[in-house]
């Protein structure tokens, strides 16, 4: 059974390893130790969770980040799922989607219009039909702009 906790900054090592994959997974390059210093700073911002899914054992097997904003285009407040990793090993075994029902449940709860979710390119085909099989509609790219 997979259990859903709200990660605080007890699991900051675990968040930080997990998301380090999910990185390297998608060719982006902070380091464990980068993340972790991000992680203390957003983990006091109530507009920010960091949900882990564990298993019997207690062991993380997947991570999901989603904040809150503001989005005239959407008609007010949105989640948007910034990371969503799996551990490969539990990849298509639900754990994703019991993630993503955590995001439609913060979601009501907090009265946001949509949600919205970063997806890596199209070369991830197989992560792009998750989301699309779970509902999610492509809306376009985003770009960045370092500063």
């Amino acid at each position: 059974m997979i259990n859903l906790l709200v990660a605080d900054e007890s699991h900051t090592e675990i968040v930080s390893e997990m998301l380090a994959s999910l990185f390297e997974e998608v060719g982006h390059t902070p380091s464990a130790s980068e993340i972790a210093s991000v992680f203390a700073d957003i983990d006091t911002d109530d507009r920010h969770s960091t949900l882990l899914a564990v298993n019997d054992e207690g062991d993380a097997v997947g991570v999901m980040t989603i904040a809150e904003t503001l989005s005239l285009y959407a008609g007010g407040y949105i989640g948007v799922i910034n990371e969503l990793y799996v551990v490969p090993e539990y990849r298509s075994e639900g754990v994703g989607k019991i993630l993503l029902d955590a995001a439609r449940d913060l979601a009501d709860e907090r009265g946001w219009r949509r949600l919205e979710v970063t997806t890596p390119g199209a070369e991830y085909q197989k992560t792009l039909h998750f989301y699309e099989k779970e509902g999610f509609l492509p809306i376009g790219p985003r770009y960045k702009f370092e500063l």
